[in-house]
């Protein structure tokens, strides 16, 4: 074996150096993004941004960046995080929208942030409606079931929310407030995301998981869809390391992203069939989602089969229960936390004598719980991560004059303008109810404008262009209902008002530690 001296190993390694740091000073100093500022190190790799998302709290990361470099951030070797609300509909635009990835001449894949999100089933990779970067896919698959989710079809599933709502209702009142455990404390993060999964799960399939009834978190269901997105953070920002993780074909490493829930739904989908083919019911006697997904068997035969039908429904069991238990914490800890806003919700529920649990009809012109949503889902939105795409084809000019070359990952976060203070004033921190009201001395014109600003901004908490999730719609109906049933029945409280919750964004946002006292009105 022939050994080289120890000099030239010396001088192979300062070779090696030399070139680290030529690599270093190019990719700082004469990047084809070297006019947009950003940390030196996210300029220089993406595991930087990684770092932040595995921390829990990448959005307070994007604001204050944004706070100090201006509404363009560079936070990646080929990434720019955006700011500027009036560029959501450029960026996410319904008519020609930056693409969730680009294929050049080379077939390289400008962006692969979604791809980590494919579930790994023997060896085959299986993409869902949410991450797919083929368009015409996208498009093609969701054509059938778009109009199922429009507000006039989702009110169908109203008589399966009241059934969720009747249950959890009563669940709370035996556990916490009435009888022997009177004042007993309320783990009201845990059982928000209860009533969330268990409603999720009854209009998309007809039956609970049974998270009310058995008060844990059932198969680990919960647990392992935590997981996978905690997983999918931060490895969505360097997803090329997902082929050494997960999707490693020798030993597979890491939690399994959207397994679980992808088996249940095959579960599922397979004993409704077996119900239908041993005549124990009928298509079209039920309203639940299953039910309407397999009528399009009839209408579109070589089309939807029951692969289809699962991958329909990943839409709901991916998003459905984490994105809505999110937003509805939220509502309850900031109430905790603003005891004015509570009074003037429960004298707005009181004043309007609605019935329990709380009808569509009488709640959806309320202006204050309305403005209680839209003000906790503009504060803490369910998903408050870059939602990135490409530059096109002849780049993009920025309105300040810079210039974004065509294949520049690009995206904004819903955490950073929903906190933009030209939007939202310069309270844009904090939560503030009123600020979705009509001002005593604002015009009705003045008013709709503003209100219409704040609007278009917050509604990127549910994506954007064709891409927007379908099941907005039934969330606001679900949230709306859960919040008038609960501050019509009860006082709830934070053990102590200066408690604080803990918080970890991870795709989707997770908050923990909302010890609540309940009492009846």
């Amino acid at each position: 074996m022939i050994s080289l001296p120890s000099s030239m190993w010396a001088q192979a390694l300062a070779a090696l150096s030399l070139l680290i740091v030529i690599k270093l000073i190019s990719d700082v100093f004469f990047s084809r993004l070297r006019a947009i500022p950003g940390p030196v190190l996210a300029k220089i790799t993406d595991f930087w941004r990684a770092f932040h998302a595995y921390g829990g709290r990448i959005d307070l990361k994007n604001v204050q960046l944004h706070r100090i470099y201006g509404t363009a951030v560079q936070v990646g070797p080929n990434c720019v995080s955006i700011s500027d609300p009036n560029l959501i509909r450029t960026i996410y635009s319904t008519r020609k929208p930056w693409k969730k990835a680009v294929l050049t001449y080379h077939n390289h894949v400008k962006s692969d942030m979604y791809r980590p999100n494919d579930v790994l089933i023997e060896g085959h990779r299986l993409s869902n409606l949410f991450n797919t970067q083929d368009e015409d896919w996208h498009n093609q698959n969701i054509r059938p079931i778009r109009s199922l989710w429009s507000m006039t079809k989702v009110l169908e599933y109203e008589p399966l929310i009241d059934e969720t709502l009747t249950k959890f209702v009563d669940k709370l009142a035996l556990k916490f407030v009435d009888g022997d455990n009177a004042g007993k404390v309320c783990p009201a993060d845990e059982w928000i995301g209860f009533f969330a999964w268990d409603v999720t799960a009854n209009y998309s399939f007809g039956r609970h998981y049974g998270f009310i009834d058995q008060e844990k978190d059932v198969n680990n269901l919960i647990t392992d869809s935590t997981a996978g997105l905690r997983y999918f953070a931060p490895v969505s920002q360097v997803p090329w390391i997902d082929n050494i993780l997960d999707k490693n074909p020798i030993k597979r490493i890491g939690p399994k992203p959207t397994l679980t829930g992808v088996l249940y739904a095959f579960k599922v989908v397979a004993e409704y069939q077996a119900e239908l083919a041993e005549k124990k019911l009928s298509t079209g006697t039920v309203d639940h989602t299953l039910d309407k997904y397999v009528q399009l068997k009839e209408t579109y035969p070589d089309m939807v089969d029951d692969n289809q039908i699962v991958n329909w429904l990943m839409l709901s069991i991916l998003a459905g229960g984490d994105t809505s238990s999110a937003t509805m914490r939220a509502v309850l800890y900031y109430l905790a936390k603003s005891p004015t806003a509570t009074a003037k919700l429960a004298a707005e529920l009181k004043a309007a004598g609605i019935s329990a649990p709380a009808p569509w009809k009488e709640i959806r012109d309320l202006p204050y719980l309305d403005a209680v949503i839209r003000e906790s889902l503009r504060v803490n939105p369910g998903i408050a991560m870059i939602f990135e795409r490409v530059v096109p084809e002849g780049g993009f000019t920025l309105p300040d004059g810079r210039y974004l070359p065509a294949g520049t990952k690009v995206g904004i976060n819903p955490f950073v303008t929903n906190r933009d203070f030209g939007v939202f004033g310069d309270d844009a921190d904090d939560f503030n109810p009123d600020r979705w009201l009509q001002g005593e001395d604002e015009s009705p014109e003045n008013y709709e404008i503003r209100q219409r600003r704040m609007k278009d901004t917050v509604d990127l908490s549910f994506g954007g262009g064709g891409r927007i999730c379908m099941g907005r719609y039934l969330a606001m109906l679900e949230i709306k209902k859960l919040i008038a049933t609960l501050y019509s029945t009860f006082d709830i409280q934070l053990v102590d008002p200066k408690h604080e919750w803990n918080y970890q964004n991870a795709w989707f946002v997770y908050q923990y530690d909302m010890p609540m006292v309940i009492q009846r009105r």
